[in-house]
């Protein structure tokens, strides 16, 4: 195998809106730093995403040391700031159980109860809320932020430039809002990675990823399309995965998959553009490969 190397890093510092590419990444104790950090909720504090307000693709995120610059055309910026932010109580996507946050405070309510309608406001999770994924899931032994589930997700562009020679349409590697994307030259080899090291950071891939309707919302324009659902079914599809139990099985079945949901670590390591990935242990993968043209 050739060398493998990190060629871009993807942080989403509020949950559905648009990414950050950064060049280091510095790992806390739930992922890569600030990502999925916020997320909108409505007036009863459920998680607002993509999935049902695909516009939110079309709103920008900044960084100010530790504060969050939010902008859309035409609609100015608000900061969001998790210092001195009171505290609340909301619903991740995944699990729906209460998670200790901060509120964004009425400016920023304001500002993305103006852009979606309705009444919203944006919360934060902080070092304390120490959300985890439910136990029927959680195979990473790992705080989460505002993540569906992984600390971190995965993408070889191998793999992508696979599935966009198959597609109807073309499509970009932002559209599965991974985090660490690395190029390993051979498509799908990523499903047997295991355990991998990039550079002092500790990469664990737990599980391929399945994909909902997201990947499908350009992440430019916010206007939906039919890939990569088209593609990932024809050639991706999870069918049946025996090897799994429970909630586990039941969200590989009936899903396509595209990246590798991992464990990160330890705190304080950082990973960066160009960094070498290595690759110490392997496993079978859930699903074959598709079979070469």
């Amino acid at each position: 195998m050739s060398e493998i190397r990190v060629e871009a890093i993807h942080i989403h510092p509020v949950k559905s809106c648009r990414r950050i590419e950064v060049d280091t990444a510095e790992i806390v104790a739930t992922g890569l730093a600030h990502d999925r950090e916020w997320q909108i909720v409505d007036d009863e504090g459920n998680c607002v995403t993509q999935r049902n307000r695909p516009e939110l693709a079309t709103v920008e995120t900044t960084l100010d040391d530790d504060d969050v610059i939010l902008s859309a055309p035409g609609r100015g910026s608000v900061k969001l700031s998790t210092k001195d932010a009171p505290p609340v109580t909301v619903l991740p996507l995944v699990g729906r159980r209460p998670v200790n946050a901060v509120d964004g405070g009425d400016e920023a309510a304001a500002w993305i109860s103006d852009f979606l309608g309705g009444v919203h406001r944006l919360a934060a999770m902080t070092p304390h809320s120490k959300h985890r994924a439910p136990s029927s899931l959680d195979v990473f032994d790992q705080t989460i932020t505002f993540v569906d589930l992984a600390p971190v997700l995965l993408a070889n562009s191998a793999s992508l430039r696979w599935l966009q020679e198959h597609a109807v349409e073309p499509f970009g590697i932002e559209r599965f809002r991974a985090n660490v994307i690395v190029d390993a030259e051979e498509a799908w080899v990523e499903d047997t990675w295991h355990e991998m090291n990039i550079g002092a950071t500790n990469v664990t891939a737990e599980l391929p990823w399945p994909r909902c309707a997201v990947p499908q919302i350009d992440q430019e324009s916010g206007e939906r399309h039919r890939e990569p659902a088209v593609a990932l079914r024809a050639h991706r599809w999870c069918s049946e995965a025996p090897d799994l139990e429970g909630n586990l099985k039941a969200i590989m079945e009936g899903n396509g998959l595209f990246g590798m949901a991992c464990r990160i670590g330890p705190t304080g390591s950082t990973i960066s553009v160009g960094d070498l990935l290595e690759v110490n242990s392997f496993k079978d993968p859930l699903i074959a490969p598709p079979p070469s043209d």
